[in-house]
């Protein structure tokens, strides 16, 4: 059976109104209850290390990662502590990585919340629901933070973390609307592939780890992520050897206008602290 569209535009019109009710769900189910996840290839990682959501019309979101279940006592349900939970991840840390390289079964979830509240099952020993609670809070991960401040974190550090301030200030060079580049009926989101990390440690394993233009070379392995992998001509969904580029972070932000964002991370200011300890500019 052939379908004819007499009315291009009121079809389109049509397949966005639709969009944007799925994306109204998608940004509601992250600020609420959050989105379900099964691996750490279900999240959309940078360079850095910080965690995205992609939503139904293209968009990236910065979210958090927690474990959204805890088995308790019911006679202390009323007393449990933030510091007794599971702590919510605002990077692929050490105990995030390790966690599901191991295939620990736990019920994880990423939420878009910044109040540092987060939907919460606890459950008996058998597995029955005790009770959901729709703000529970949970301090933030101490690898996470240790990633953030560049030291060990102290208690201290921990509850004074301002989860709000956190994604203000980092933003991330993922984070744009990439739903009004394209409006044509095989338009496609511009955003990175879902194995994209894999490709790109593969490519910059390939290549040395040598930024292909001022040449510089990681003296260790922590060096490594100041090296970045960057589309050629913009499409991120281009994954062909041409198309890549292996940069250190701060060629990366020199690349056009749009890569300066990078420069406000604090991996940028990190890598410069690098080159001055080793006499370059």
């Amino acid at each position: 059976m052939n379908l004819k569209f007499t009315d291009f535009s009121s079809f389109l019109d049509a397949v966005e109104s639709i969009i944007s009710i799925e994306l109204q769900k998608a940004r509601e189910l992250l600020k609420r209850v959050g989105r379900d996840v099964t691996t750490i290839d279900d999240i959309v990682v940078n360079s850095d290390g910080l965690l995205f959501d992609i939503l139904p019309d293209g968009t990236i979101t910065r979210v958090n990662l927690y474990i959204a279940t805890k088995v308790v006592e019911s006679k202390s349900i009323n007393h449990i502590k933030a510091e007794y939970l599971y702590k919510y991840h605002i990077y692929k840390c050490k105990t995030i990585s390790e966690m599901f390289n191991l295939g620990r079964k736990h019920r994880y979830k990423v939420n878009s919340r910044d109040d540092g509240t987060f939907f919460f099952t606890f459950t008996d020993f058998r597995g029955r629901v005790i009770k959901r609670v729709e703000n529970q809070k949970l301090n933030v991960c101490k690898n996470c933070l240790r990633k953030y401040l560049n030291r060990y974190p102290t208690d201290i550090d921990v509850k004074n973390f301002n989860l709000k301030e956190f994604h203000r200030k980092n933003m991330g060079f993922f984070d744009f609307d990439t739903s009004e580049l394209e409006k044509g009926e095989s338009a496609t989101p511009n955003v990175y592939s879902k194995n994209w990390n894999i490709i790109s440690k593969k490519i910059k394993e390939k290549r040395g780890y040598i930024c292909e233009n001022c040449g510089f070379r990681p003296s260790n392995s922590y060096e490594k992520k100041f090296i970045h992998t960057h589309h050629i001509n913009g499409n991120k969904q281009n994954n062909f050897e041409d198309n890549l580029r292996v940069l250190c972070i701060k060629c990366h932000s020199d690349v056009d206008i749009y890569h300066k964002r990078i420069k406000s991370s604090p991996s940028y200011k990190e890598f410069l602290e690098i080159l001055d300890r080793r006499g370059r500019k």
